[in-house]
């Protein structure tokens, strides 16, 4: 398993995917703090800057789950990993750490490029750790159901470019899907237990009142959405041990 971990954080690291994402984090970081600045009206402007680096990250993650596993068939690299006798889960689940860590690299960046924001066009402004640090465990709750569903609809694709595709329409449609699904919960009470609402929780641990579009409590959210990862990743490896090299 660390064999594989070490080969995929190789690969990544020398795709550069690490290093384009940490860049693009720090210029949308410093436009927004520069339009932060220009703003009198935003009671913590740190914070800001701090959610629009959360916004990009989501966008990073869609993509890097997108093409994580169906690089390998893309390039054909499947065939040496099982030329050397890996089984396809631990393969599969090396991949799932590598995300773990590619989501820890990128909060760490967002937090830094926010006070490198901060320190230049915000000075008059104070970082309040507590509200970032409950924006961030709310995206971690986000990310947590909305990962394994773009890797169950990613893994069809043969190709990259069609994988995030697939991913950042999924994202877009499954956002809309769950709003008109919220407005349904009212009539049919079962429907609070789509998938699509326990995208909700990191609203809702945010702001515990999201309770009431949910009907859901944040106990059950919080259960669901593990309870939802774990089964759309298990369909997600199923398909995988399943795909032809």
């Amino acid at each position: 398993m660390l064999t594989l971990i070490r080969q995929e954080m190789y690969k990544q690291i020398h795709g550069k995917f690490y290093i384009g994402w940490s860049i693009t984090m720090l210029v949308i970081s410093l436009i927004g703090g520069y339009l932060m600045s220009l703003t009198k009206h935003v009671p913590d402007k740190p914070l800001e800057v701090y959610s629009m680096g959360i916004a990009l990250m989501i966008f990073a993650m869609i993509a890097f789950a997108s093409t994580i596993i169906t690089g390998d068939f893309a390039n054909n690299t499947v065939k040496y990993l099982f030329a050397r006798q890996f089984s396809r889960l631990s393969i599969f689940m090396s991949k799932i750490v590598v995300m773990l860590i590619m989501f820890i690299y990128l909060n760490v960046v967002n937090f830094v490029v926010t006070y490198i924001s901060k320190l230049i066009f915000l000075s008059d402004s104070a970082i309040k750790f507590k509200p970032i640090i409950n924006s961030m465990f709310g995206n971690m709750w986000f990310l947590l159901l909305l990962i394994p569903m773009v890797i169950l609809v990613s893994n069809i694709a043969k190709n990259n470019g069609v994988a995030i595709a697939f991913g950042i329409v999924f994202y877009f449609a499954a956002s809309i899907i769950g709003s008109y699904l919220t407005y349904l919960i009212d009539k049919v009470e079962i429907i609070k237990w789509n998938p699509l609402n326990f995208l909700s929780t990191n609203e809702q641990f945010a702001d515990h009142s999201v309770s009431t579009i949910t009907h859901l409590s944040l106990t059950q959210m919080e259960i669901g959405t593990v309870v939802y990862a774990l089964i759309f990743t298990a369909i997600a490896y199923t398909i995988y041990n399943h795909r032809n090299v």
